[in-house]
């Protein structure tokens, strides 16, 4: 494992963080692990906190909380800014026997504004902040955990506890054939967009004719437009197969 994570860059901290690191840079969800003794009151508050407040995070560095910043609480104070950075006294440390671990979704805008506030631009926040698989989180967690076990002797001590109160749609997005021509220069078989986007995870709603009703799949936060599926089309068929005309005319306005 710490050889793994020194090939790409990573510095080795302990165990446990290494193995959240590797979850991270091998799923692209990342992970926190909290000292179970540290979690006061035994309960996890996801909460904003009031203007000024101040926080130590794990650099040891005093931080003054925007009212804006979400936080990993517990039932008295916080403990990590969400999706950007852990606080110095709830981390695993060399004494730590029991842990929690948190693996979540969060929303993109706000983690990207805490961390320039802060001047915080970590791993955990540069992921969050251009959307993840919202699907992913647990699947992530259970990777961590089965490695934990693996690697570090640990006992799993609970079930999953999901919060997912409001689950979101996948978006949907119509795309009419003569779009894809009008956008791409190209003619492609029905067939061939079909299954260009059922390769990528799309799922198929309905076709028709002359287009094709798709819902996007959940790693793929960044597709919401028509001209987001024909971008996907034309790379994976190869920009080299549009065949450029010999003769291009224009229209001056």
């Amino acid at each position: 494992m710490q050889d793994k994570l020194k090939a790409i860059g990573i510095r080795s901290i302990n165990n446990i963080v290494d193995i959240t690191n590797f979850v991270l840079h091998e799923m692209g969800q990342p992970l926190h692990a909290f000292d179970l003794e540290a979690i006061k009151g035994a309960k996890i508050v996801v909460r904003n906190l009031p203007e000024g407040t101040p926080f130590v995070t794990l650099d040891e560095k005093e931080r003054k909380l925007s009212a804006e910043d979400l936080m990993i609480c517990n039932a008295e104070e916080g403990m990590a800014i969400a999706g950007v950075f852990g606080g110095l006294h709830s981390g695993i440390r060399e004494g730590t026997k029991n842990i929690f671990l948190e693996s979540a979704w969060f929303n993109p805008t706000d983690i990207r504004k805490t961390s320039f506030r802060h001047g915080l631009r970590t791993d955990a926040a540069t992921h969050f902040e251009k959307g993840m698989d919202i699907s992913g989180t647990v699947n992530a967690l259970k990777r961590a955990v089965l490695l934990i076990k693996e690697l570090a002797g640990g006992e799993v001590a609970s079930e999953i506890v999901d919060a997912y109160p409001d689950p979101r749609n996948k978006t949907q997005v119509i795309l009419k054939h003569h779009y894809l021509k009008k956008l791409s220069g190209k003619n492609y078989h029905p067939d061939t967009v079909k299954n260009i986007l059922l390769s990528l995870g799309f799922e198929i709603i309905k076709e028709g004719i002359d287009a094709i009703h798709v819902a996007v799949p959940w790693h793929k936060p960044d597709i919401s437009l028509p001209a987001d599926i024909v971008e996907e089309i034309m790379r994976i068929d190869g920009l080299d197969n549009i065949q450029i005309p010999s003769v291009i005319t224009i229209s001056p306005p």
